[in-house]
């Protein structure tokens, strides 16, 4: 019975002694004072503000072009003899560029050489007939003074018995026969001047098809327009080609252009420039080698549904190694802003927000965006200004995902310069 008792008291005796320990050990633990709730400070970067002009740069992808793009074409029907220029290549003014079979324009050209020295000789020969016809028509009038006297005595006599009847008819017909005579020649020489209209006539329709000839044969050889860059051949030897057949393409190096659309927003800065005569300058890097134009003007037309209206850039330098078709990037210096402050674009929150430090906290400020801009070629930093912005503000360039005014924050380093 002892036993039975002993075994149901002794777990309930080891449960009191662990909870009586356990107690003694919570109130035994020594007490830590609370700890204080101290803020945290965020490390960034800052710049001193320092307004002053600053030049936006605009990025544009432009469109290689030329106003003078040319298709030569033949002008005469001929075979092809030679061919002097290939794809790519580079001519001047001097330089032919292929020559066509001259041989059928030749005869062609003899024939109305001929036909201009016969008609010559008609001229030549009709103003020696109406020479003729004045001095022969001078003597004929003579002639018709001799026979009206002859008339004049034969009637006489015939009225005085003394001469017959038959005599004066024949006076009569031969005086007859010298007036018509005298009317011929007066009409062949009221024709003189119908026949040397004529004949003048068919000598200028025949020296304009002589020059016609000359004019065909000297396209038998075709010289370029301009000094530029053949961009296509059409022919080859021993081709035929008919008036209006393509020969060949080029491109007048000289008057290069860069098209490229500038957005809308920029426009009415782009506008005024030009108006005030300013010239805007542009830069490209092509294949490692620096292309320089001037904004010239902007087209008149604006496509539908387009961001704004395209630019037409003369190259100044680097003109010699572009290629038409071409998509380059360029970059276009808008005229000088004052005032302005230049930051990374880290700087900017949302579209119109910067912060300056106050202490040792973040304060935002408002600002107006003006544009981009590559000092040297470098990393694109923004074109700011505003009127709380001071010289002796410092800006905040570190971007912090929770950037809020009062934001407390610690500036790594020396301020930048």
């Amino acid at each position: 019975m002892l036993s039975r008792i002993f075994r149901i008291a002794l777990p309930v005796l080891i449960l009191a002694a662990g909870i009586g320990g356990m107690t003694m050990l919570v109130k035994s633990k020594p007490e830590r004072e609370p700890l204080g709730s101290e803020e945290r400070s965020w490390t960034v970067a800052a710049v001193t503000v320092e307004p002053g002009e600053a030049t936006p740069q605009l990025a544009l992808f432009a469109l290689v072009d030329s106003p003078r793009i040319t298709r030569l074409s033949s002008a005469v029907t001929a075979d092809v003899a030679a061919v002097d220029v290939l794809e790519g290549q580079r001519v001047g003014l001097e330089d032919r560029l292929l020559a066509l079979d001259d041989r059928e324009l030749r005869l062609t050209l003899a024939q109305r050489d001929a036909e201009m020295a016969g008609f010559e000789a008609d001229l030549e020969h009709e103003k020696l007939r109406h020479r003729n016809n004045l001095a022969a028509f001078e003597h004929e009038k003579k002639l018709l003074d001799l026979a009206r006297g002859e008339v004049a005595r034969a009637r006489d006599l015939a009225e005085r018995k003394l001469g017959s009847v038959a005599s004066l008819d024949r006076m009569r017909r031969e005086e007859e026969r010298q007036m018509l005579t005298i009317e011929q020649r007066k009409l062949a020489i009221r024709e003189h001047r119908s026949r040397t209209k004529q004949i003048e006539a068919d000598l200028a329709r025949t020296r304009a098809q002589q020059a016609r000839a000359t004019l065909d044969l000297e396209r038998t050889r075709v010289y370029p327009p301009f000094a530029g860059r053949i961009t296509e051949v059409f022919v080859s030897p021993g081709d035929r080609v008919r008036p209006g057949d393509q020969l060949l393409a080029m491109f007048d190096t000289g008057m290069v252009e860069l098209q490229a659309q500038i957005p809308l927003r920029h426009l009415p800065v782009v506008r005024a420039a030009l108006e005030r005569g300013e010239a805007l300058g542009a830069r490209a890097m092509v294949d490692g080698r620096e292309v320089r134009a001037v904004l010239r003007r902007l087209t008149a037309r604006v496509e539908r549904g387009s961001g704004g209206a395209d630019g037409l850039f003369g190259v100044t330098e680097g003109n010699a190694w572009l290629q038409i078709g071409r998509t380059v990037e360029l970059i276009l210096d808008l005229p000088p802003v004052h005032d302005a402050v230049t930051a990374p674009r880290e700087a900017l929150y949302g579209t119109d927000r910067v912060f300056v430090l106050e202490g040792e906290r973040m304060k935002s400020v408002e600002v107006e965006r003006l544009g981009e801009t590559r000092p040297d070629g470098g990393d694109g930093l923004l074109i700011l200004r505003s009127p709380h912005l001071k010289p002796s503000d410092r800006m905040i360039v570190t971007h912090l995902p929770n950037a809020i005014d009062g934001l407390k924050v610690t500036v790594a380093g020396a301020a930048a310069e």
